[in-house]
């Protein structure tokens, strides 16, 4: 996770391209100094982990009252009421799908379950029934019947050409979970331009993920990350940079459903390589991530890490800590905004590489169909600001700001264009940098 140019493979499935200066600044945390500091990461990891935890319950506090998300008492109420009025009319579907849709607004998933199979029983040509029912299965991590009512939904004339390829694509992921191993990725490649000079260079990203679960179709798998990206202006810029990363760890769903919260423990290794740049570095260390859904439209996330670190221009060797904290917000479907707040301390007996970092980022995604193209296209945009400050004095202040287009061109193709503006002030002559830079990839997903 370390920033200056590194990657990550987000989640499970999802990735984003980094550039050497350009790209995700990733899950940092704050760490003690001392003597102690050099020897015990594990203290650091321990201190940060309970902060991190302190600010989830904070913020989720603070969005329970915002008025526009149901406290559960208000939600059971709601759902009290809808049962009741089931035992006046046992006959009628439509409370009975309404009494389903909040059983799965509350993550009651068996009591969905049993309403909708009695709603089918009644009306076997209900699609929206079939469709939540299918669902709920989705959750509870019954693959073989979730996929069951999935291609009985695929053949259903009921739904669009946008809803079949919906269902297909949630067969495809049940199918996938109820495999004993899989693999799932991207590669793209292309160019990029810088706009300070108009020098062209070569850009390329792959992003492998390996899914393993021993025990057949269960709540927890073994997810392994690989993640490689290269930038390259040519012998004359000191603008580019190699990177690899390797992550391995399980994957726990806590509550026994696949959208209930998910703790990941895991370890990472990691080496950049930075043109022309004394920072060559090699990591290895581990970490824990969180993610949990708040309510339907609001889901939040934590990650640590921390670990041993070696710089080429060291001669010794330092301690590493990461965290990441953060909110995403979903308006609708199609639509997210996500959140976070960033921080990292390089301990290292070397005041020119020993810093602290902090940042703070927002980014937005898009999902949209224009009416001339056969499939989905994404927009996304992000503004992040950052501190860095090193022990020698030298103090940097970076703004980024950014915008990419990933037009599919069939369902697992895409082009991506993106644009993004990098500025950095500094109190020591000759760090200060602005530039914009402009890429165009080809990718595929598989």
């Amino acid at each position: 996770m370390l920033h200056k140019g590194n990657s990550e493979v987000e989640g499970e499935g999802t990735v984003k391209i980094t550039f050497i200066e350009w790209g995700w600044v990733v899950q940092l945390g704050q760490q003690e100094r001392g003597p102690a500091a050099t020897y015990a990461p594990a203290i650091y990891l321990t201190k940060v982990f309970l902060m991190i935890l302190s600010r989830i319950l904070v913020v989720a506090a603070l969005f329970s009252g915002l008025g526009t998300v149901p406290s559960i008492a208000e939600t059971s109420a709601e759902r009290q009421s809808l049962f009741q009025a089931m035992l006046r009319q046992p006959a009628n579907t439509d409370l009975m799908l309404q009494y389903a849709r909040q059983a799965v607004k509350e993550q009651d998933f068996e009591a969905a379950v049993a309403t909708l199979e009695r709603l089918i029983d009644r009306d076997p040509a209900s699609v929206e029934a079939r469709s939540e029912l299918a669902a709920a299965y989705f959750a509870l991590g019954a693959n073989e019947v979730a996929l069951y009512h999935f291609k009985i939904l695929q053949g259903s004339d009921a739904l669009t050409p946008d809803q079949q390829r919906q269902m297909a694509r949630y067969a495809d992921e049940a199918q996938d979970r109820n495999a004993k191993s899989s693999f799932s990725g991207f590669a793209q490649a292309g160019f990029a331009v810088l706009g300070d000079n108009g020098k062209v260079g070569a850009t390329a990203s792959l992003g492998l993920v390996h899914r393993y679960d021993p025990n057949g179709p269960s709540g927890t798998v073994f997810i392994t990350t690989l993640r490689a990206d290269y930038l390259d202006f040519g012998s004359s810029s000191t603008t580019g940079q190699r990177s690899v990363a390797f992550t391995y760890g399980p994957s726990l769903r806590l509550a026994g459903t696949q959208y209930g919260p998910v703790l990941r423990p895991y370890l990472a290794v990691r080496s950049t390589n930075d043109n022309k740049i004394a920072f060559d570095r090699d990591a290895i260390g581990f970490g824990v991530s969180l993610e949990a859904p708040l309510t339907q439209s609001w889901s939040t996330f934590a990650n640590l890490e921390g670990g041993k670190i070696r710089y080429d221009a060291s001669t010794v060797d330092g301690n590493y800590v990461d965290g990441q904290l953060g909110l995403i917000w979903f308006l609708g479907r199609d639509t997210s905004v996500r959140s976070s707040v960033i921080s990292q301390k390089v301990d290292i007996a070397d005041p020119l590489i020993e810093s602290d970092f902090r940042a703070a980022r927002v980014d937005i995604q898009k999902r949209l169909r224009p009416s001339f193209a056969s499939y989905d296209w994404k927009i996304s945009g992000f503004v992040q600001t950052e501190t860095e400050s090193f022990t020698s004095g030298r103090e940097d202040k970076v703004k980024r700001v950014g915008a990419a287009l990933q037009a599919y061109i069939s369902e697992t193709v895409y082009i991506n264009s993106e644009v993004q503006y990098y500025d950095r002030n500094s109190n020591v002559v000759g760090f200060e940098k602005s530039e914009p830079l402009f890429s165009i990839t080809v990718g595929m997903e598989f």
